[in-house]
């Protein structure tokens, strides 16, 4: 699985280990390439297509992907909290760019039943705990579950303001963990270095929020390009499905990952904590950047992001 493999205790203390590295299709490359017999260019003056799969609908502007990959993930229920849930439809926006941390074949969007999701983490907290010797009677992962989609519903039932996020959540889960903390699901086991901005959508039959953020996986790292991405937690209005995406995007003055300044900072001071003085120096005015940055500088424009997911629709099947 993607995100590193730790016990779940410690997802609260410390992140995880440190995961692959991306793949990145350069833009001429997805210019170039062809879906059912069309460029992506003369894909793009088709405007947008309708996507339907396993009850779930949405339209695609096809300036963000020539097609989507629509498949069935199935059912994982061994391993650690990254890797259990349940069989579900997920969704590959063909040709887009990846973050580091995602493989070439995981989905970009899923959408889980939530009690089936729950069944799933239940299953494999019971299997774990009957190979844990130390400590003894190890805390159920539905714990940690339950929590998640409780924050999300408190966060999207109150919508504090982008600037109180962070002191909204801390109450919220009565504890600081790491430190952004917006509510996720799956588990991953890694922290979000922060999360700027926050933006509430609606989707046509529930609600979420999209933030920008970066998993910093085991070590601290200096924000970059293959590392950001637009994430959206949602759920449908019947509390029935939870909307999962993770959308890699880029700032026009981020640096790349693998550039030598990057690499020699984050060797430098990959143990930082992301509370300390130094690492809050260095990262408050790249936030003040990506908050000011208009949504269509972004690549891809952040809006059309959005206006997929609010295209969206979750029916039982």
């Amino acid at each position: 699985m993607k995100r590193a493999i730790v016990p779940i205790v410690v997802l609260f203390l410390m992140c995880g280990i440190v995961v692959g590295l991306s793949r990145f299709l350069l833009p001429g490359a997805l210019a170039a390439q062809t879906v059912a017999g069309k460029t992506f260019a003369e894909q793009i003056a088709g405007g947008s297509k309708t996507v339907s799969y396993k009850g779930v609908i949405f339209s695609l502007n096809l300036s963000l992907a020539p097609d989507v990959k629509s498949e069935t993930i199935p059912a994982s229920t061994e391993g650690k909290p990254s890797d259990i849930w349940p069989e579900h439809p997920g969704f590959t926006l063909l040709g887009s760019y990846r973050i580091r941390s995602q493989r070439d074949n995981d989905p970009q969007i899923r959408i889980f039943q939530l009690a089936k999701f729950r069944e799933a983490v239940a299953i494999a907290s019971d299997r774990d705990a009957k190979n844990v010797i130390y400590p003894p009677n190890p805390p159920a992962w539905t714990i940690y579950f339950d929590e998640e989609v409780r924050v999300l519903k408190e966060l999207l039932r109150a919508k504090p303001a982008p600037a109180n996020v962070g002191r909204f959540l801390a109450k919220a889960r009565g504890e600081k963990g790491c430190t952004a903390a917006m509510p996720f699901l799956p588990m991953w086991e890694a922290c979000q270095a922060f999360a700027a901005r926050v933006r509430y959508i609606n989707f046509r039959n529930g609600t979420g929020v999209f933030f920008l953020t970066q998993w910093d996986v085991g070590e601290t790292s200096q924000i970059a390009n293959d590392g950001l991405e637009y994430a959206f937690q949602g759920i449908t209005n019947d509390s029935r499905h939870w909307v999962y995406a993770e959308f890699s995007v880029r700032a026009p003055f981020l640096p790349n990952g693998d550039e030598p300044d990057v690499i020699a900072w984050n060797e430098k001071n990959y143990l930082l904590s992301h509370k300390s003085k130094q690492y809050q120096a260095y990262v408050r005015p790249v936030l003040a950047k990506l908050e000011a940055l208009p949504a269509n500088k972004f690549q891809p424009n952040l809006e059309l992001l959005e206006q997929l997911i609010q295209s969206l629709e979750v029916k039982e099947k």
